[in-house]
């Protein structure tokens, strides 16, 4: 007589005895190859396997009913399948696989470019080393204060942002040595030196559109070889000139030399060619020299002359009686032709020519006491045609401001006037935040003055900040605030910000949410405008692998669809999107 089971342990028993597995084998439709390392789930009971060598996958103690297996490979996407299990079977089967194209973020990978004239004269070799400061042509690109501005805003520049170098390289025995392409050309005189007569300074004179790196020794430690000098205990200033593009006017023509007269009593015609606006000296500008007789235009001869490497020009043998006009050209930009009247045997006529462009000049002006900001301030650059008005909202813009020092006078009926020296620099857009103390309060005007960064000015970033600013659409932080703020993390950045949420928990890293929209765990990042994680690829790298925070120049950060810009918003911008830019 058979046994009959009974009780709770029967009753176990012959739920195990109705138990089945699934064999599967994963190939591919095409070529019927194995497909190794595919990730295959049972969703329902949240069982996972690896294919191994063969392309199989196994699955063990599944109970009876239909279940939703899906596989998911890198090349093949995520297919999914129903799979029929009856008790005290082995279900194998065959499951083919498409190959689909896979949506890859771009990455951008910047290799840096080296000419080789930077090369030969040991630039970076001597960065390895790392015994000064070391600024590189990507660099210059990135920060230059303006094409045709003076290299001495940019040197200024420099040194405000190299802490904790920074103005040290001034000492009380007197000013750097400036090195232009290894040849000592002179001395840097800073704001806080303090001149003593008439010293001259090459760096007044160069253009910041010519420098192609530069190499920084605050009290001459570390100076390099050609720079080793008893004069540099104050620190080595070392200019490298972009002459590796290969431009004329960059490198100025040979060295003006002295004229032998072939004319009894002709005349030489000597000058300098500079930007009209900056000042800014022109080596290798093109010089044209036309001269004819007086009424004869006919026999008119002209001659090209190409300024030297400090601006001058030179034109030999001006035969009495003749006319003679002088046309200059430089960087596409040309003057229309001007006479020069003969009447010495050295006429001395410097040229100007308009190449710099104007600078613009923005900002806001608020209440130092509230907070709030002053509509209908009057905004003035004082001896211009210049003037603004607050909106409502403290804003103003002054555009086509000539370059060099300025006074701008912001003035409000119930504050304390303020008169606030700025230098406008060709080309750039130069950014005040201006606070205003209410009379008959005595306290001293907050104003900060910032060049705003090129790159992120092309690339819209103020636009999107001010407009997101009155509207409230959007959340922005520039270097100042990530600097102040100090992250460990580039998501500890963002956590802090209404409408984000950063979780942690386990791979890939930290995400970025928006609080503001339901069910949204993962943000659109976008790094230098390119879209590198977005929403719901959690597999995606986190951003903190992407980007450190001192490598961070700026960040945006929209909590929601309705707030993001339309070049971020896309078809999964539903959850918003972070915008980080490098510097």
């Amino acid at each position: 007589m058979a046994a009959v089971l009974a009780g709770p342990a029967a009753a176990q028993e012959l739920e195990a005895v109705r138990l089945a597995r699934i064999v599967a084998r994963l190939v591919d439709a095409e070529t019927g190859a194995p497909i190794v390392q595919a990730l295959a789930t049972l969703v329902d009971l949240d069982r996972r396997a690896l294919s191994d060598e063969t392309g199989t996958v196994t699955f063990l103690d599944i109970p009876p009913g239909t279940h939703r297996m899906t596989v998911r490979h890198i090349g093949y996407g995520e297919q999914s399948v129903e799979v029929e299990v009856q008790s005290l079977t082995s279900v194998i089967m065959a499951v083919e696989l498409t190959p689909v194209a896979v949506a890859v973020a771009p990455i951008e990978v910047e290799i840096e470019h080296r000419p080789r004239f930077l090369e030969d004269e040991g630039f970076y070799t001597r960065r390895a080393v790392g015994l000064g400061t070391f600024f590189d042509p990507q660099f210059v690109g990135r920060w230059g204060v303006g094409a045709w501005a003076a290299a001495d805003q940019f040197v200024d520049l420099l040194l405000d942002m190299t802490p904790p170098m920074g103005r040290s390289i001034v000492c009380t025995a007197g000013p750097p040595v400036v090195y232009i392409d290894g040849f000592r050309s002179g001395y840097y005189y800073p704001p806080a030196f303090s001149r003593r007569g008439n010293h001259y300074d090459p760096l007044e004179a160069l253009s910041t559109y010519t420098i192609g790196a530069v190499e920084i020794y605050p009290q001459g430690h570390g100076a390099p070889l050609f720079a080793f000098d008893p004069d540099s205990v104050c620190g080595v200033i070392a200019i490298w000139t972009n002459r590796w593009r290969g431009r004329t006017r960059e490198l100025g023509g040979g060295d003006i030399g002295l004229c032998e007269p072939r004319v009894p009593g002709a005349a030489v015609v000597e000058g300098t060619i500079r930007d009209e606006y900056t000042g800014v000296l022109l080596p290798g500008a093109h010089v044209f020299a036309t001269t004819y007789p007086t009424g004869n235009t006919r026999a008119a001869e002209t001659q090209e002359i190409v300024s030297d490497p400090t601006a001058r020009y030179r034109i030999c043998d001006v035969s009495p009686g003749h006319t003679l006009t002088l046309r200059a050209e430089t960087a596409d930009r040309v003057t229309s032709e001007r006479a020069v009247p003969i009447d010495a045997p050295l006429v001395l006529h410097d040229v100007a020519i308009r190449v710099a462009g104007p600078g613009d000049l923005v900002g806001r002006v608020i209440d130092r006491a509230t907070g709030r900001p002053v509509a209908a301030a009057s905004v003035t650059v004082r001896g211009a045609q210049a003037t603004a008005r607050t909106d409502e909202l403290g804003y103003f813009a002054l555009d086509d401001v000539l370059p060099g020092d300025h006074v701008v006078d912001i003035t409000h009926l119930g504050f304390e006037p303020v008169a606030e020296p700025v230098s406008v620099v060709a080309d750039r857009t130069v950014d005040l935040s201006v606070e205003l103390s209410a009379d008959p309060i005595a306290l001293e005007p907050l104003v900060v003055t910032a060049i705003r960064d090129r790159r992120l000015e092309t690339h819209g970033y103020y636009e999107r900040r001010t407009w997101g600013e009155r509207t409230g659409s959007g959340q922005f932080l520039d270097a100042t605030a990530i600097e102040r703020r100090a992250p460990a993390r580039a998501t500890s950045l963002l956590a802090d910000m209404p409408g984000v949420h950063v979780t942690c928990a386990g791979s890939p890293g930290c995400v970025v949410g928006s609080s503001r929209v339901t069910g949204c765990t993962q943000m659109n990042v976008y790094l230098n405008g390119t879209l590198a994680v977005g929403e719901g690829r959690t597999s995606s790298l986190a951003i903190d692998e992407l980007v450190l925070p001192a490598e961070i120049a700026a960040v945006e950060v929209y909590a929601g669809a309705s707030s993001v810009p339309a070049e971020y918003s896309g078809s999964s911008g539903r959850c918003g999107a972070v915008v980080i830019w490098t510097r």
